[in-house]
């Protein structure tokens, strides 16, 4: 989390441009929202009246973020997933998305501020290594040429960006020490408190064939079918592929895959055909069974127990969560103390959500 914030300081300059450290998990986010629920319709977003790009979202001491910056900065960040949207919709969320840019921009232009009264500087060495750093994280098809080309930036103007964000890095740096101490007790405690996400649930994998039957069916058109899958069983039992059976008979979707229903929990299956599959031996061919959908074949693949992740599996993960929990809780103290001390005025646009702390893009 705590690196997730320190990109989001960023985000908008340096990284948004060359596509690296920016959120991946706010632009799934982000993503998401422009689709439909499952089997419903899209509604209408409702659009929102329309703002002057001048006016200012926020003002830091003398430095100001107009509409037109910070929707500039929008843009950047949502990149081609900003044309998925539904008409109306990206008007609807933009208010959302200016105050979390205009959060943005008051974190990073306190850390500005107070690197600039502590007088950090980046080095040429700092700078090489940010832009080695940045080479290796393109594709393989892209130069960091080809960016500047495409961002319309010289070499000279990302040398001078990255000095800014190298200042805010060992800023932070000074103020978040990055061997922030935690001990076995503390990820003992973690593991205790938060156990039930530990837990494994019982599974099964299986696949299935149906003959479909409605309840509306006349009782000679449900013997039939019955008569049907019957008459599968024995092929199967007699030693048929069931694959082959499945993609030539079952009224299921899963027959492309031969009937394949992956590994499931339960509680995702209707009763009937859960109590069968997490009762039969593996592999063996199961009784034809009834439920809602029709008659089923059911052949169990595999069976996993149920089962806790002891402590010593995730001892090192866990240990890494709770440093940058401890990292981002002293992020969070610096840029508080630095809000208090600084003049800070929001528009009515900007002014941030009760919840909201250090922005993402949704939901963090």
């Amino acid at each position: 989390m705590f690196k997730k914030v320190m990109m989001a300081v960023v985000c908008g300059g340096v990284a948004v441009a060359f596509g690296v450290g920016c959120n991946k998990a706010d632009k799934a986010a982000v993503k998401d929202s422009a689709k439909p629920e499952a089997g419903k319709p899209m509604a209408q977003a409702p659009a929102v009246p329309a703002v002057d790009p001048a006016s200012v979202l926020v003002t830091v001491g003398d430095e100001k973020l107009t509409v037109g910056e910070a929707d500039k900065q929008i843009m950047a960040m949502l990149g081609p997933q900003a044309a998925q949207m539904q008409p109306g919709q990206m008007e609807a969320m933009m208010g959302r998305f200016r105050q979390q840019a205009a959060e943005r921009f008051v974190i990073r232009s306190l850390l500005n501020q107070e690197a600039d009264k502590r007088k950090i500087k980046g080095t040429d060495k700092d700078v090489d290594e940010a832009i080695a750093m940045i080479k290796t994280r393109l594709p393989k098809d892209m130069t960091i040429e080809d960016v500047l080309k495409r961002e319309n930036m010289t070499l000279a103007s990302l040398r001078s960006n990255l000095v800014g964000e190298i200042r805010i890095k060992l800023l932070v740096e000074s103020e978040v020490p990055t061997n922030s101490v935690v001990t076995d007790e503390d990820v003992a405690k973690f593991y205790d408190a938060q156990k039930e996400r530990f837990v494994q649930p019982e599974t099964v994998s299986a696949r299935h064939i149906l003959i479909k039957a409605e309840a509306t069916d006349a009782a000679p058109v449900k013997a039939e079918k019955k008569a049907k899958i019957e008459g599968l069983r024995k092929q199967l039992v007699e030693g048929a592929d069931f694959e082959k059976l499945a993609k030539e008979n079952s009224d299921c979707p899963s027959k492309e895959r031969g009937g394949d229903l992956g590994s499931f929990p339960r509680g995702q299956m209707v009763k009937a055909f859960e109590d069968a599959a997490f009762s039969q031996a593996t592999n063996a061919v199961g009784p034809v069974i009834e439920t809602q959908f029709g008659f089923h074949i059911i052949q169990v693949t595999a069976h996993e127990t149920g089962k806790t992740t002891p402590l010593a599996e995730v001892k090192d993960k866990l240990m890494e969560h709770l440093k940058q929990q401890k990292q981002m809780e002293l992020f969070e103290a610096f840029t508080a103390k630095l809000k208090k001390d600084a003049k800070i005025t929001y528009s009515d646009l900007a002014k941030p959500a009760p919840e909201m702390s250090m922005p993402m893009m949704q939901g963090e």
